[in-house]
């Protein structure tokens, strides 16, 4: 028998919440690939509709089933050869209403680990826009996702919860000037022209840091972005050799291994006689963990931000609640126009 719209949605996945950096590590799925990694997971599963986010914080699979114990038990499979047997406990499977909920929830930047967070609206987009052009979607996750991503823009709209700290590029501004303290001068390397990099960038200038130089390997993308704050664009082997004289350098490049090894490190930066300080953003890293090893190298990853922008996330509290019953309601609004999707077609089948 055919489930209720509603009743047919399943998801399953980790978050930061749960897993440390080196198992979401592992399991992520770099953006150019979740297309052809979705296609592949769907006819594994022998689902018709299904959607995979995947951001630098988690990974999450949504799926339209009749079946969902069984689906649900193959992804658990999927998952563990991916990331390793130990992220078996570490997932959590959400089951219709529920599931819908968590999406929704996830999509308006509740479940982030910066309240509000802005990239996570258009990822869950992008994981749409990827299940759609795959040919994997239909009545139930059309319905969920676009509902979803509309719910984000409300919520962000109606209450506060973007105020203070909403990004990581936010994020990675306030730790550079958390090191800076109140003092102007030095300088900055981004290495990145993507969303990340863009708002660090901007988040920096806006905070006053005067020598900002954005590293590329596209000069032409990195002159785009570093024309927006009245920076430098600049090559990635320019930006490299920087290291040596600048006194932060941001990472945030798509890359499957460390752009930046600890022998590299330990030449270009020879000869320095004061501290070093590397933030990496990229999901897989993109400075090797070894070169923390090094004198006077100080290097903060992803997990390391947390810690900075826990005071922003704690003045947030009246607006996360008002931002949660906003989410809540929007996705039962949308169950319930799945469910009278879902019974108009079966009624329309039986006459």
């Amino acid at each position: 028998m055919t489930s209720l719209g509603t009743q047919r949605l399943v998801g399953i996945g980790f978050s930061h919440l749960l897993v440390p950096l080196s198992c979401r590590e592992r399991a992520m799925v770099p953006e150019p690939q979740v297309g052809a990694v979705l296609r592949g997971l769907a006819q594994e599963l022998g689902v018709r509709e299904a959607a995979l986010v995947s951001t630098c914080s988690r990974l999450e699979l949504y799926a339209a089933t009749d079946e969902s114990e069984r689906v649900l038990a193959q992804a658990r499979r999927w998952f563990a050869a991916r990331a390793g047997g130990e992220i078996e406990t570490c997932l959590t499977a959400w089951r219709g209403q529920e599931a819908l909920a968590h999406l929704f929830k996830v999509a308006s930047g509740l479940d982030s680990w910066i309240i509000g967070e802005s990239e996570i609206l258009g990822q869950v987009k992008r994981a749409y826009e990827t299940a759609r052009g795959a040919g994997l979607t239909g009545a139930t996750l059309n319905r969920a996702f676009q509902s979803a991503a509309a719910a984000g823009k409300t919520v962000r709209a109606q209450t506060g919860i973007q105020q203070g700290v909403h990004s990581i590029g936010g994020a990675a501004a306030l730790l550079a000037r958390s090191i800076f303290g109140a003092a102007e001068g030095g300088s900055t390397v981004i290495f990145g022209a993507g969303e990340a990099a863009r708002a660090t960038a901007r988040h920096l200038a806006a905070k006053n840091f005067s020598k900002v130089f954005v590293a590329n390997r596209t000069v032409e993308r990195a002159c785009a972005v570093a024309a927006e704050i009245g920076g430098l664009g600049i090559g990635f082997d320019e930006g490299l050799r920087l290291l040596g004289s600048a006194e932060i350098a941001v990472f945030s490049v798509s890359s499957d291994a460390p752009v930046l090894e600890v022998a590299a490190l330990r030449r270009l930066a020879a000869g320095r006689c004061r501290p070093l300080f590397l933030v990496d953003l990229g999901m897989p890293r993109n400075v090797a963990a070894d070169c923390a090893a090094l004198p006077d190298v100080y290097l903060y990853n992803l997990d390391d931000l947390k810690g900075v922008v826990a005071r922003s996330v704690a003045g947030k509290a009246d607006e996360c609640g008002r931002a949660e019953a906003l989410a809540a309601q929007a996705a039962r609004d949308c169950a319930a126009e799945l469910d009278k999707a879902a019974e108009r077609r079966l009624a329309a089948a039986a006459a």
